[in-house]
């Protein structure tokens, strides 16, 4: 992460931080529940720690990180109870948004999501390989999909529910089977939303998102199995295998 120098405005000093800090963590740089030390970070960037605090309690209102009185600030832990909740809300909301998106999009969102279906296509890295440039393409091919729902504030909510599941997805995509057929999945997905079918869209939404978690508890059970499964519980394991 960069230093930030010759900048005066401790909103943009913030804001720099915040970007920093929650590209780490959704990058994998920082692993959920790793310390995020206050005055380390401060050090790092050239700023003061009141301008560390802002950015990281903006984080944490983002789910992205904690603060625990009399310890600080850490990267949000990992759970299977945090996990079942955040894929039920993802798939109601989400579901909804992709409903307001086909009702209200244009041509001009048809072709974005064909583009963007494109890139994805054509983007080295699909899982299990998973580099950080596929990574980027899946993101911006699913807020291209929601994108035409027509409501600022379900954008912004939409997109808070993502970064909240990239960590999720970042696990599950690197322990994906090969069998998972990711390519298919998204097809699906962009046939039936051209169609201007809102039933088998969400359909075909609601069970590419639900396959993060399934993905995840069948490796859960697989390592209880072999007497591994409280790392997972306890969210102290090492989520990222890419």
């Amino acid at each position: 992460m960069a230093t930030v120098t010759d900048v005066a405005d401790k909103s943009t000093l913030s804001e720099i931080v915040y970007s920093a800090v929650r590209t780490a963590i959704l990058g994998g740089q920082l692993r959920p529940g790793q310390r995020l030390k206050v005055s380390d970070l401060a050090a790092e960037h050239g700023v003061s720690v009141n301008v560390v605090r802002e950015a990281l309690n903006r984080l944490t209102g983002e789910q992205l990180a904690r603060a625990e009185p009399k310890i600080g600030f850490a990267v949000t832990n990992l759970s299977l109870e945090d996990l079942a909740d955040l894929v039920a809300v993802r798939a109601a909301i989400e579901g909804t948004a992709l409903r307001w998106a086909i009702r209200h999009g244009d041509m001009a969102w048809e072709s974005q999501i064909v583009a963007a279906h494109y890139r994805l296509a054509n983007t080295p890295g699909e899982p299990p390989a998973l580099t950080n440039d596929w990574i980027r393409a899946h993101s911006d091919f699913h807020a291209q999909i929601l994108s035409a729902s027509g409501s600022p504030r379900m954008r912004e909510i939409t997109r808070s529910l993502s970064d909240s599941a990239e960590i999720y997805r970042r696990w599950s995509l690197s322990l994906a089977e090969p069998r998972r057929d990711l390519a298919r999945e998204h097809a699906e997905l962009v046939d039936a939303t051209l169609a201007r079918d809102a039933e088998r869209a969400v359909s075909a939404l609601t069970a590419h998102i639900e396959q993060t978690r399934n993905t995840i508890l069948t490796n859960v059970a697989a390592d209880a199995a072999n007497g591994d499964g409280q790392a997972h519980k306890t969210g102290q394991r090492p989520v990222s295998r890419s």
